[in-house]
């Protein structure tokens, strides 16, 4: 008599897990509750008892990825600080790039999101920001860290990639361009990433100075 195999209890985190299985094979437009069922063995119907929607799946993918993220470690300043989630949710979406339009597109939803929100702003307004700058800082690096990885690793369909053929531009009508172009050969988006960031760090650190000073003049 053959013995009966007992099936992994359904539960909110393996669906989240099979549906980021499945953006990262086929993309996020292959996700559906049907499909999300399949991927499990069960029926569409039975994942509404652990999520209400397609759209609680894309936040739920949402905070399974920034779960993915390496801890936070202790440092001096909120530079530092910032730093560090910025290269860490950079490192983690490159690993997911097919997930990257949702960070381009939904917001924190989930408590599990939030909380990685709230870990930043607190960072900020440790250091003696307003709550208004706080805010203000943490959304323009999160927002320049999603959309540089968007325009880094996000895939694109074969019909739809188009491939710049800047070397073949006239000298003369475009001399940075061709200058450019030669650049590019050898270039590395890393640093790149790098360079952008450390500007925006410094260029937040002089606007908070400078805000400090007036209000104290």
């Amino acid at each position: 008599m053959k013995r009966a195999v007992r099936r992994e209890a359904l539960s909110r985190e393996r669906i989240l897990q099979a549906a980021l299985a499945i953006v990262d094979r086929e993309g996020l437009e292959a996700v559906s509750m049907r499909r999300v069922g399949e991927e499990l063995g069960v029926e569409a119907m039975s994942l509404y008892n652990h999520v209400a929607n397609k759209a609680a799946i894309f936040d739920g993918i949402f905070e399974t990825v920034l779960a993915q993220m390496p801890p936070v470690e202790r440092v001096a300043g909120w530079q530092e600080a910032l730093r560090e989630r910025a290269h860490g949710l950079r490192s983690t979406l490159r690993a997911h790039p097919n997930v990257v339009p949702i960070f381009a597109t939904r917001a924190a939803v989930t408590p599990a999101s939030i909380a990685y929100v709230e870990e930043g702003l607190e960072v900020l307004r440790t250091a003696g920001f307003s709550a208004e700058d706080a805010l203000s800082a943490f959304q323009v690096v999160l927002a320049f860290v999603v959309g540089h990885a968007l325009a880094s690793y996000a895939p694109t369909k074969p019909d739809e990639d188009s491939r710049p053929a800047y070397e073949r531009l006239s000298e003369e009508a475009f001399p940075r361009m061709r200058e450019a172009a030669q650049v590019l050969a050898s270039y590395d988006i890393e640093e790149e990433f790098k360079f952008g960031l450390e500007a925006m760090l410094a260029g937040i650190e002089v606007r908070t100075s400078q805000k400090g000073r007036r209000k104290r003049g």
